[in-house]
């Protein structure tokens, strides 16, 4: 297998690599999304406030 390098190649591993992370940012932003309509955020704790003379 012979692989021959281009001239501008460089952009397409930089093209490659951003794709990649906009798809992780799609897909952690996606599942953030789904939990948060389905529920799961975090209940807020009761407050519970004594004062003492």
């Amino acid at each position: 297998m012979i692989i021959e390098k281009e001239s501008g190649s460089g952009s397409v591993v930089l093209a490659f690599l951003l794709g990649g992370v906009m798809i992780a940012v799609a897909v952690v932003g996606f599942l953030m999304w789904d939990n948060y309509k389905s529920g799961g955020q975090h209940a807020s704790a009761p407050i519970n406030v004594t004062v003492k003379k």
